[in-house]
């Protein structure tokens, strides 16, 4: 059963986001900065090379970041893992619109094995580059309703899309639909 969380809880995950998210900026940008200048004796091949890193790439660095912000804000117990397919001993499987999924999440923020924390399982990411397609948006809604899972948050996040900013979308229950929240973050 999916569940609504506190006032507290959206302001702690938005905190959490955007700090994490400033944490890359200021820290990796030239990670996923496409206007990154380059040395001049590289050559043009290799510049359009060095801006196709995988997206797996910057979100190793921002699961840094979330995992370093959170004991600041009263989250404890929890592990911040990139593209964990298991549930439990099984593979990761989603209900979605589109259907029945085996999915590996880009980010969790979740309890492995401790079903006492609550809950068990708090927040999943799906980032790209560039812009968000709608299996995107079916998997992250499908992790928070699916009752295997019931994330309380979900968020897509676009490192790229936006030329000044980074783009996030916290989605959460309200009890009654899934709520989306956009923030911006300057790169």
């Amino acid at each position: 059963m999916m569940t609504v969380p506190k006032q507290e809880q959206i302001h702690r995950a938005i905190e959490l986001l955007k700090i994490s998210i400033k944490n890359l900026i200021d820290n990796d940008s030239d990670i996923f900065n496409t206007d990154e200048i380059m040395p001049e004796n590289i050559s043009e091949d290799a510049k359009v090379l060095a801006r196709q890193l995988h997206e797996v790439t910057i979100n190793h660095r921002f699961a840094h970041y979330l995992e370093t912000n959170m004991p600041g804000t009263g989250m404890t117990g929890y592990n911040v893992d990139i593209e964990y397919n298991r549930f439990y001993n099984n593979p990761k499987l989603v209900q979605t619109t589109e259907g029945l999924i085996e999915a590996r999440p880009d980010i969790i923020i979740h309890s492995r094995r401790n079903k006492e924390i609550s809950p068990q399982h708090y927040l999943i990411v799906e980032a790209k580059k560039g812009k968000f397609i709608n299996t995107d948006v079916a998997k992250v809604n499908g992790f928070m309703t699916d009752d295997n899972y019931n994330y309380l948050f979900g968020v897509l996040i676009s490192y790229c899309q936006d030329p000044d900013n980074v783009t996030a979308w916290l989605h959460y229950f309200d009890g009654t639909r899934i709520l989306h929240e956009l923030m911006l973050v300057k790169k």
